[in-house]
């Protein structure tokens, strides 16, 4: 396992280059029909994600050439990293099935480092871009006044009871911020070579 740990990308544990461009070709449709799909349908679809799944799986094993073992050990590694990422939130109602599986897709296709820091960066631009979907939706204001109170609790009061929140929505675009930031990780390796741009010691 920690052979894996010490790799960041499909092609440095033995996937051919025509396989790696295979995944990233899989990858960009991908994320983009999901970036379209969660961003009007508030729905990612089992039938983008699980065939997504299976092609990575298949890519790793077909393309691994005399390493098939080894990479296609890789994309179950991703696979199982990206369930982990948003397992527990799924379970706590934080995160929908469907970006559950996204991430899992994702892993199955690039690996386990690709999954991983596409997440963080996702989760950056997210925090971005939900600022104007909810002054769009009206609920700005209304968020500002929930971190407010939280924070009064928190710091003044010091109370466990919280006040009611003011939004009670449930769906945010999670999955487009998932598929933003998985496109800036795939710019990054095409440029840097690795999902990163910083020197990963393991």
């Amino acid at each position: 396992m920690e052979y894996y740990f010490r790799h960041l990308t499909s092609t440095s544990i033995g996937l051919t280059p025509l396989g790696n461009g295979i995944c990233n070709a899989a990858l960009v449709v991908l994320l983009v029909y999901c970036a379209y799909t969660d961003g009007t349908k508030a729905r990612i679809y089992n039938k983008a994600t699980f065939p997504a799944m299976g092609a990575g799986l298949v890519l790793h094993l077909i393309f691994g050439g005399s390493s098939w073992q080894t990479t296609f050990g890789w994309s179950l590694l991703g696979l199982a990293i990206g369930l982990g990422i948003q397992f527990v939130p799924w379970r706590l109602n934080l995160a929908k099935a469907g970006d559950v599986k996204l991430l899992m897709a994702v892993g199955a296709l690039k690996g386990w480092a690709f999954c991983a820091f596409g997440f963080l960066y996702g989760a950056a631009i997210f925090g971005i871009i939900i600022l104007p979907w909810l002054y769009k939706r009206g609920e700005l204001g209304a968020v500002g006044r929930n971190i407010k109170n939280y924070a009064h609790i928190a710091l003044v009061t010091h109370t466990a009871d919280a006040p009611a929140p003011v939004v009670t929505k449930k769906f945010v675009p999670w999955g487009v911020g998932l598929s933003l930031g998985y496109g800036v990780a795939l710019i990054v390796e095409l440029v840097l070579g690795q999902p990163i741009w910083w020197t990963w010691n393991f």
